[in-house]
């Protein structure tokens, strides 16, 4: 309940969300190293009953085909009501797209992330990224990364914003999402767009989808030197490791100081909400929610002209 409180606060105005940003990465994290600790915030370890059949309806009510790619976010930890291990999860999943696509955002932690009070400004320029493909850890929850794993699955090899994906598209999105010159993570070659160009389901599985929507980056991305912010991105060079071979590769990437200070997450939501974009349903306790890719884009090129969601930034 107070979380809800905060958040209404919050989504008043972008700017109220932009001047706590501020606080935090400017003053906490820079002169005192604040991060917030799971270990010192008492949780609530109650188990949420939820049952299966109750997620598959909401999806197929919501337009989901057995034909479709279904993009998945989720927390395991809000699941767990399902009695489900991780895998039986995945097949669970697999089903609803039987004829289609399974995917998770595998999103990895590097050995060189550095501080968080250095976070906003370090420099890369100087340093190679090691990304194994299947030793880098998974930062975007448990089901990706037992997802992995698995013999059949299908994992981009653009380090940033990483996808893995099992099903009858997995292997021709994940061809060409490194090819080019200075490829970003969700640009026009990207596992993402490929997504995006097939109108994925985008699914929140016990998570807000506007706090986690990676896609929005792919429009971001696509629009490149069309984009409407100044020096968007920065450079970064990777070292790319699968089972049979290692190359290096120069990408771009977002600089932090956008998603940090700018991104106006609780503003977005709002306007999901109010646009139709977000269909949502709270199961005992356990929040699903369902986007179609193509609304999404749709709703976020009528806005971001001036760079929506991000508010207080210097335009080209």
């Amino acid at each position: 309940m107070k979380k809800k409180i905060v958040n209404k606060i919050i989504s008043i105005s972008p700017y109220i969300e932009l001047a706590i940003r501020w606080i935090y990465w400017k003053i906490l994290c820079q002169f005192f190293n604040i991060i917030p600790s799971v270990k010192n915030i008492k949780k609530d370890e109650k188990i949420k009953n939820i049952t299966f059949d109750e997620i598959t309806s909401f999806i197929k009510n919501n337009g989901v085909k057995s034909s479709d790619i279904l993009l998945v976010h989720s927390s395991f930890k809000e699941l767990k009501g399902l009695g489900k291990s991780p895998i039986q999860l995945i097949e669970d999943l697999k089903q609803i797209v039987s004829n289609g696509t399974l995917v998770m955002p595998s999103i990895r932690k590097f050995e060189n992330d550095p501080p968080i009070n250095k976070y906003l400004n370090y420099d890369y320029s100087e340093e190679v990224t090691n990304f194994d493909l299947y030793r880098t850890p998974v930062i975007t929850g448990i089901l990706p990364s037992v997802m992995i794993t698995l013999p059949d699955s299908k994992i981009s090899l653009h380090p940033l914003n990483n996808l893995v994906a099992i099903g009858r598209q997995s292997e021709e999105m994940m061809k060409n999402n490194i090819i080019g010159d200075k490829p970003t993570p969700c640009g026009a070659n990207s596992s993402w767009k490929f997504c995006l160009d097939h109108d994925a389901y985008i699914i929140g599985l016990g998570v807000e989808l506007a706090s986690c929507l990676t896609m929005i980056h792919t429009i971001e991305d696509c629009m490149d030197q069309n984009w409407p912010i100044k020096n968007w991105y920065r450079e970064r060079m990777f070292k790319i490791k699968t089972h049979n071979h290692t190359e290096k590769k120069l990408v771009r990437e977002r600089r932090p100081i956008w998603g940090s200070l700018h991104w106006a997450g609780r503003t977005m939501s709002k306007d999901l909400i109010k646009n139709k974009i977000v269909n949502s349903i709270n199961i005992n306790g356990v929040i699903i929610e369902v986007i179609s890719s193509k609304k999404l884009e749709k709703f976020l090129k009528s806005k971001n002209r001036n760079g929506y969601p991000y508010f207080c930034v210097q335009r080209k």
